[in-house]
């Protein structure tokens, strides 16, 4: 496996929510470093068809650039503002190239490798009654921008001839396949693929197996607690998945973050970065915010860390209930939370 360059010492951690009283100040906590950091930035759109960032990207962007220097960016979808037959042609090469602008440049600059899922607003997969994309426009967009060996710059491809919407690769310890989430159905043939990309030699030598995609497999988030929302069939993914030995599924799309264990799978809900939802039947506050996932090897160890978009600031410990009703589930925050 490659080598993971190393900001700042090793540091052990249980898998765990580490969570602490909001700071009034907006500069982000360097939390400890493992031997690999993630960090975990999806929902990003505005309005359809919008080519400027609400001020909360751009901060997060400059934490991840100037203070957690990770050394991996997922992006769990929902990165531009499209799914709409109303705008103009022009205006989905005009989007990506705002989200290049505001958000992948920079991270190629700082020499941060990133990694995207498409969503729904990126790339729906939604087909119309004749089987064609009803969003092929933002399709052929994403396939166009995303086409640019740049945006694989740092990370050892495994397969890609069906990117940006279905690949994977490797980073070190570190396995992430990629699925096409971005509308509520994965036919047989993805699951098929999502099968055999697991079975591959770099997946299975990989001391951590991620899956990522946009659409997740229940519902956490008021308004996002319906049909369509969550992936269908999604009892049987998660058992595709843990088959293929998957230690965590990161999805994007409810817009609010949770993380607990769904039988063997773990699953992380990313907050969306501008907006956020309130978690399912709690009452608790909306938060938008963005994730750093820091992995100790020897022994393995992760710890998951929500901040506030908006403050930079961690969650508070009450923003994580210790358990929650979802739409598929009940849910227990995961032993491995703390």
């Amino acid at each position: 496996m490659g080598s993971i360059p190393m900001h700042h010492a090793r540091v052990a951690a249980l898998f765990l929510l580490a969570l602490a009283a909001p700071a009034s100040a907006q500069v982000a906590m360097d939390p400890p470093r493992g031997d690999l950091r993630i960090v975990v930035l999806g929902d990003l759109n505005g309005p359809y068809g919008a080519t400027e960032y609400a001020a909360a990207v751009h901060r997060a962007v400059a934490a991840i650039v100037e203070v957690w220097r990770p050394d991996l960016v997922l992006l769990p979808g929902d990165l531009v503002a499209g799914q709409s037959r109303a705008l103009p042609d022009e205006r989905f090469a005009e989007m990506w190239a705002a989200f290049d602008a505001a958000v992948a440049a920079p991270l190629r600059d700082a020499g941060i490798p990133y990694a995207a899922a498409m969503g729904n607003h990126d790339a729906s997969k939604l087909r119309g009654a004749d089987g064609a994309h009803a969003f092929a426009r933002e399709r052929d967009a994403a396939a166009a921008y995303w086409s640019d060996a740049d945006h694989r710059s740092g990370l050892d491809v495994t397969t890609d001839a069906d990117a940006p919407f279905a690949w994977s690769f490797h980073l070190g310890p570190l396995f992430v396949a990629v699925v096409d989430a971005s509308g509520p159905t994965l036919d047989d043939a993805e699951r098929a693929a999502l099968a055999t990309a697991l079975d591959a030699p770099e997946a299975r030598s990989a001391d951590l197996r991620w899956v990522v995609g946009h659409l997740p497999l229940l519902g956490v988030a008021e308004g996002r607690d319906r049909v369509g929302e969550v992936a269908w069939r999604a009892e049987e993914l998660r058992d595709l998945m843990v088959a293929g030995g998957v230690d965590a599924y990161l999805s994007g799309h409810q817009g609010a973050f949770y993380a607990a264990a769904w039988g063997d799978l773990e699953l992380v809900f990313s907050p969306g970065a501008v907006g956020g939802r309130a978690l399912r039947g709690t009452g608790l506050a909306p938060r938008a915010g963005v994730l750093v996932v820091d992995v100790a090897l020897d022994p393995m160890d992760v710890a998951v860390r929500a901040f506030e978009a908006a403050t930079l600031a961690p969650y508070p410990d009450d923003a994580v209930p210790p358990r929650l009703s979802a739409f598929g589930a009940e849910l227990e925050r995961s032993q491995r939370v703390r």
